[in-house]
């Protein structure tokens, strides 16, 4: 049953039967997915440095966004992309798709890799407060073992890029 429903996601709450045959109620948050994208440029990552008001804090990662309703995750990642940092990638390559929470959400996340980008202008939702940081995967790798990165979706493409370096040379 839903509870609470708004733009990004819906809050539900279920009795379900668990594969043991037991049940239990299930509280957990419904949400359509994001993207996730790692722009390269000249040999360097594109971070954004982002103020996150729901932590309070200023925080380092890529750029993502919400797949909107109607929307496939490859044009959400384009979309992003544009408005976040302003480019445009004349290649987006699909890595992987992962779960950051399945205990908690069924979001799923699309992570891409853009490559061979124009610069068109940004065009940051007026709510988003972000600088880009570019810094070269061995510079991202020092900031993520220093603790400067605690982004999860960031630090998973960084290590993902750490053993696919021919990526990003």
């Amino acid at each position: 049953m839903k509870v609470f429903s708004c733009k990004k996601f819906e809050v539900h709450v279920e009795r379900v039967k668990l594969p043991n045959g037991k049940e239990r109620e299930l509280q957990y948050v419904k949400h359509r997915g994001s993207s996730v994208v790692i722009p390269v440029l000249n040999g360097k990552l594109i971070l954004i440095k982002q103020y996150r008001p729901v932590i309070g804090k200023w925080i380092y990662e890529f750029p993502a966004g919400t797949v909107e309703e109607n929307e496939d995750p490859l044009t959400t990642a384009k979309r992003e992309l544009v408005e976040e940092i302003g480019y445009e990638a004349k290649e987006m390559l699909h890595l992987f798709d992962f779960y950051p929470s399945p205990g908690i959400t069924s979001e799923l996340m699309h992570m891409y890799l853009a490559k061979d980008l124009t610069y068109v202008g940004s065009h940051p939702e007026e709510y988003e407060v972000i600088e880009p940081f570019p810094v070269t995967l061995n510079e991202a790798l020092v900031m993520l073992r220093k603790g400067e990165i605690v982004d999860a979706k960031t630090m998973i493409g960084i290590l993902y890029l750490e053993n696919n370096r021919h990526l990003v040379e």
